[in-house]
């Protein structure tokens, strides 16, 4: 299993973009985000993607020099049609956008349509919250068909449709929700693939609507189960309406559905509700509550959701990222056809 160093390893990925056809600026930032997903942990949005982004190029369902245009606009809001960009330059000049709104108003609302797959969602929203804002953010998957069953179905109807919310703590990581409304991001099951690893029970049906633990089966006509039953069901419904239906992306169920992300970002100026000093000493009275609590049999301690990304992060920025070896090599392989070479 080799271990890499962030730096080396986002100019690699940069390279390789850059090597079919995407501009340095764009290419750039894919690195940077998608090393930065494996720095927080989570590998099923780290490099992995790699082959996945270059395929889509290669079927023109992600165009590398795309960039995202204004639909609509008022004071408050605005609806950007990515035009089949990367989803990470979509979603930067998205949230900036909102970030933008958020300063002189109480609220912000960005639609983000047709763009490619816009990586970890909790990246965007972070950048809203290390700006004293709140964000949430909304992702639906475009592909017809989708991956995931609704809950008491054995048919894929939708797609991993993830939540992501940011919420700025004095002297702490932001607190950070971001989840699929899936028992589990694709990613994962990828990962697991790549690794030669089962996957826990109640993430996955087969192509026949059974339970199953080989995650090849996912790929293979199967399917993935919403999180919690019917709530993350219902959560996966809300995010394709919003994600999906509001900004005009579309989504699993609609005909003409094209692959990539739909995303409603929504900010929220916490000066406008209440003085921001006052809002900081509150959420770190719940912060210490939380911390404070007995751990239960099995743990070592309570986390607040973003301490986990958080440590990861320092981790293995100190002692490298560690990559299966299967990852790696279709890497690897990919980056030679395009004559790219790794430069540690």
């Amino acid at each position: 299993m080799p271990v890499l160093q962030p730096m080396p390893l986002a100019d690699y990925t940069s390279r390789i973009f850059q090597a079919a056809g995407t501009p340095k600026y764009t290419a750039d930032l894919v690195g940077q985000s998608l090393v930065s997903a494996n720095l927080a942990g989570h590998d099923s949005h780290g490099v992995i993607r790699i082959v996945q982004y270059l395929r889509q190029i290669d079927e023109d369902e992600l165009r590398p020099q795309a960039t995202p245009e204004i639909e609509r606009e008022t004071p408050v809001m605005t609806l950007y049609n990515g035009h089949r960009c990367f989803g990470q330059l979509a979603a930067k000049v998205a949230i900036e956008n909102g970030i933008g709104k958020a300063r002189g108003n109480s609220v912000a609302v960005v639609g983000l349509k047709h763009s490619g797959h816009v990586g970890r969602l909790g990246e965007w929203v972070g950048l809203a919250a290390d700006e004293g804002l709140i964000a949430l953010a909304f992702a639906n998957g475009g592909r017809a068909g989708g991956l995931v069953a609704p809950f008491g179905g054995a048919e894929r109807r939708m797609g991993t449709n993830p939540i992501a919310v940011a919420i700025p703590l004095k002297d702490r990581p932001a607190m950070m929700l971001d989840f699929a409304t899936s028992a589990v991001a694709e990613g994962k099951v990828r990962v697991a693939l790549n690794s030669g690893k089962p996957i826990p029970e109640g993430w996955a049906l087969d192509k026949n609507g059974e339970p199953t633990q080989n995650p090849a089966d996912v790929y293979d006509g199967g399917m993935l189960l919403p999180a919690a039953g019917h709530k993350g069901y219902g959560l996966a419904l809300l995010t394709d309406y919003l994600g999906g239906i509001l900004t005009g992306a579309g989504g699993p169920g609609l005909p003409g559905s094209i692959l990539g992300n739909g995303v409603l970002f929504v900010l929220l100026n916490i000066d406008y509700f209440r003085p921001l000093d006052e809002f900081f000493a509150d959420g770190a009275h719940i912060a210490d509550r939380i911390k404070d609590t007995k751990p239960a049999p099995g743990f070592d301690e309570v986390l607040i959701p973003g301490e986990p990304e958080a440590r990861s992060a320092a981790s293995r920025q100190e002692n490298g990222i560690p990559l299966d070896d299967t990852t790696w090599s279709q890497i690897v392989e990919v980056a030679m056809k395009l004559g790219v070479a790794y430069i540690p």
